[in-house]
C-alpha cells in the first residue's frame, strides 16, 4: 500500500526537468562520469562535495542512463518508498514496546501504516523526491532510520551482534550522505533511555558498547569535514553570525510547524539570512521556546510524546539552530526526518481521541485515509511546479519575495534566452543582493560586454569576498583580461584562483589551462611549459595544450621533447592538417639539430 500510494503521488514527476543545484550535481560534475576515486569525492562547494555516497549515487544513474533525467528521479522516488517502509517497521517496532500503554499496542498495525503513509505522501517531504540534489536528504534519512530499527532489534535477539553491526553499517553510511547524520548516535541512545530501558543509566548499562561503536561514526563524518567540502556556505567560517542565524531560524521553524499542519504555498528556496533584532523574532521565539519546554515535561511524564518532540529538534537542529549555512536560510527539505515525528504525533492523538468509542479504531483510519488522499493530491500539484526552473523560481518570488528570488528568477530568464530581461532585473536586484553582480557579470561577459562584466564582477568580489562563486568569479575576470590582451592582469586574476582552489578542483584546472595561455601569449615559455605539464596532469585530452606545450619546449630548445608531444597531438586528432604539418617542422628542426 505504501509503494502503491507514493509511487501514485509521484508518478506525474518522472519527466521533470535537472533544476537550479542539478547543473553542478549532475550535468557539469565530470566526477560522476567514469568510475574511479574521483566518483567518491566531488569538488568542493558542490551540493554532492564531503557526501561520498550521494556523489557515488549520481555516477551510478549516469552509468545506466547518462543524463536521462528518468533514471534520477526513479531513484530518488526509490529511496523515498524505501524510507516510508523503514517508518513503517520501525513505528509498528516501537508502538509494541512492553513501556507503552495496552491502547497504543493493540493498534500498532494500522496506526504505524497511518503515520508512514501519511508522511510519505505529506507535500512537505515533495523537495526531497522532485530534486534531484536533495537525494542527500532521503538517504541519510534511509540510514537514519534503519540505525535505529536495526539497533531496537538488536535487543532480545537471538543474533544480537548482527543487528548491532547493521545498525553501526549504516550509521556510517548515513555519515557519507550528509551531515545531519550526526545526531543519529544520540537518537539511539535516546530511543532507547525513554522506550525501552526507561532510564539513561539504565541504557548505558546495558549497552554503552554498542553506543560506543555507533559513536566512533563520527570519525567518518568528521574526515569528510576535514575535507572542507563547503567551507564558503555553510560553518563558523561563513560571513553569517551564530546568532543572526538562530534569529532567522525561530522564523523559519515556525513556519515548518504551520507547513506540516497546511502545507500551501511551498517555497523551493528561501534565500539568505536576514539582519534580525531579537525584537523581530520574540513571537516565534517563544512558540519555540514552548515546544521545548513541552518536550521536557513531556519526556519525564510521557516518554512517547516526549521522544517524539526530542526527535523534531534532534534532527532539526544540525541545520536549525547556531550553525550557520550562509547561501540558506531555511530549506523544507530539512523537515524530511522531523515531519515524521509531527505526523506520529498527530496519529498517536487521532488514535487517543477514537479509542473510547465503539467505532474508533474504523474512524482513525477513515480520517487517516482522507488525510492521506487529501495531502497526496496536494503533492501531485506540487510536482507539477517542478516543471520549468523558471516556474519554479517565480513561484519562489511570488511567495517568498527576497533579492535572492528576484536574482533567481533573473538566472532561468537567461537560460531560456531571454538575457536582455535577465540583464535589466540583475541590475534592479544587484545593489540589494550582491551576488546578483557576480551573475551579471557572467551575462555580460557570456554577451561578449567584456568591460561592463568586469566592473560587475570586480564590485562582487570586493564585497562578498568569501563566497565561493568568487573562484568562478575570478576565472572569467581573468579570461576577460585575456580577450582583452591585458595579459599582467590576466596573470594576476588567475594566480590568485590557484591560490585558493585545490589541486582536484575543477575550477583549479580550468585556471591553471588559461594561466597556460596567459603565459604562452606573453612568450614566457619557460614558465608556460611548467603550467602546461602540471594542467596536462590534470586534463590529459586537450590537444590544444598539448600543441601549446610543444611549441614551447621547441622555442626553450627542447627539441627531442617537443617531438614527442607534436606526435602526441597528431595521435589525439589523426586528421588535423595543422598537427600534422607542426610535427614534419619539429623532425626537421630535430634533423638539423643532430646535424643531418
Amino acid at each position: 500500500m505504501l509503494i502503491a500510494a507514493g509511487a501514485a503521488v509521484y508518478a506525474n514527476s518522472i519527466d521533470h526537468p535537472f533544476i537550479f543545484d542539478d547543473s553542478v550535481s549532475v550535468l557539469n560534475n565530470t566526477s560522476i562520469r567514469r568510475w574511479s576515486s574521483q566518483v567518491f569525492g566531488a569538488a568542493r562547494e558542490v551540493p554532492t562535495a564531503g557526501r561520498p555516497l550521494v556523489n557515488a549515487s549520481m555516477a551510478v544513474n549516469y552509468t545506466f542512463g547518462g543524463l536521462d533525467v528518468r533514471g534520477y528521479h526513479f531513484w530518488n522516488i526509490g529511496i523515498h518508498l524505501l524510507c516510508a517502509v523503514m517508518l513503517f517497521a520501525l513505528a509498528h517496532r516501537t508502538l509494541l514496546q512492553p513501556r507503552l500503554p495496552e491502547w497504543l499496542r493493540q493498534r500498532a498495525p494500522d496506526l504505524a501504516l497511518a503515520i508512514a503513509l501519511v508522511w510519505s505522501v505529506h507535500p512537505l517531504t515533495s523537495e526531497v523526491v522532485d530534486y534531484m540534489t536533495q537525494r542527500s536528504e532521503s538517504m541519510m534519512a534511509l540510514a537514519y532510520l534503519v540505525t535505529i530499527y536495526a539497533g531496537s532489534r538488536a535487543i532480545g535477539s537471538r543474533r544480537p551482534s548482527a543487528w548491532q553491526a547493521l545498525a553501526v553499517a549504516a550509521c556510517g553510511a548515513g555519515m557519507a550522505c550528509k551531515e545531519s547524520m550526526v545526531t543519529a548516535p544520540v537518537a539511539v541512545v535516546l530511543y532507547d533511555a525513554t522506550l525501552v530501558f526507561g532510564s539513561l543509566k539504565q541504557a548505558l548499562a546495558q549497552r554503552w558498547r554498542f553506543y560506543g561503536a555507533l559513536a566512533s561514526t563520527w570519525l567518518i563524518l568528521a574526515a569528510l569535514l576535514q575535507t572542507g567540502a563547503r567551507v564558503y556556505s555553510a560553518g563558523f567560517s561563513t560571513s553569517v553570525s551564530p546568532w543572526t542565524y538562530l534569529l532567522n531560524q525561530t522564523v523559519m521553524i515556525v513556519r515548518y510547524l504551520r507547513l506540516a499542519v497546511w502545507p500551501t504555498s511551498l517555497v523551493a528556496n528561501y534565500g539568505w539570512p536576514r539582519s534580525l533584532t531579537l525584537a523581530d523574532v520574540l513571537p516565534y521565539a517563544l512558540v519555540v521556546l514552548v515546544c521545548l519546554a513541552l518536550t521536557a515535561v513531556a519526556l519525564w511524564r510521557r516518554p512517547v510524546l516526549g521522544f517524539l518532540g526530542a526527535w523534531f529538534f534532534l534532527t532539526l537542529a544540525p541545520t536549525t539552530s547556531i550553525l550557520p549555512i550562509a547561501t540558506e536560510v531555511g530549506a523544507e527539505r530539512r523537515m524530511y526526518l522531523p515531519l515524521m515525528a509531527l505526523v506520529a504525533l498527530a496519529m498517536i492523538g487521532l488514535t487517543w481521541v477514537g479509542r473510547q468509542r465503539p467505532r474508533g479504531p474504523a474512524s482513525v483510519t477513515i480520517v487517516a485515509a482522507i488525510v492521506a488522499i487529501a495531502l497526496g493530491a496536494t503533492t501531485a500539484a506540487r510536482n507539477r511546479e517542478y516543471e520549468t526552473p523558471l516556474g519554479l523560481a517565480e513561484t519562489v518570488l511570488a511567495r517568498w519575495p527576497s533579492p535572492s528570488a528576484e536574482a533567481s528568477v533573473a538566472q532561468e530568464l537567461a537560460v531560456v534566452g531571454r538575457h536582455d530581461e535577465a540583464i535589466a532585473r540583475l541590475r534592479n536586484v544587484a545593489p540589494r543582493f550582491s551576488r546578483a553582480y557576480y551573475h551579471l557579470g557572467g551575462e555580460l561577459f557570456n554577451q561578449g560586454r567584456t568591460n561592463e562584466a568586469l566592473a560587475s564582477l570586480e564590485q562582487f568580489v570586493r564585497l562578498e569576498p568569501m563566497l565561493a562563486e568568487v573562484v568562478s568569479a575570478r576565472t572569467m575576470m581573468g579570461r576577460a583580461f585575456m580577450l582583452q590582451k591585458q595579459w599582467p592582469q590576466a596573470e594576476e586574476q588567475l594566480r590568485l584562483v590557484l591560490s585558493m582552489t585545490g589541486a582536484r578542483d575543477q575550477a583549479h584546472a580550468t585556471a591553471l589551462g588559461f594561466l597556460a595561455d596567459t603565459l604562452f601569449a606573453r612568450e614566457n615559455f619557460a614558465a608556460a611549459r611548467t603550467a602546461y605539464e602540471s594542467y596536462l596532469e590534470l586534463r590529459p585530452d586537450d590537444a590544444g595544450a598539448v600543441t601549446n606545450l610543444a611549441v614551447s619546449l621547441s622555442a626553450l630548445g627542447k627539441v627531442d621533447e617537443a617531438v614527442s608531444m607534436f606526435r602526441r597531438a597528431v595521435q589525439m586528432n589523426p586528421g588535423d592538417e595543422q598537427a600534422r604539418r607542426n610535427l614534419a617542422i619539429a623532425l626537421e628542426d630535430q634533423a638539423h639539430a643532430r646535424g643531418r
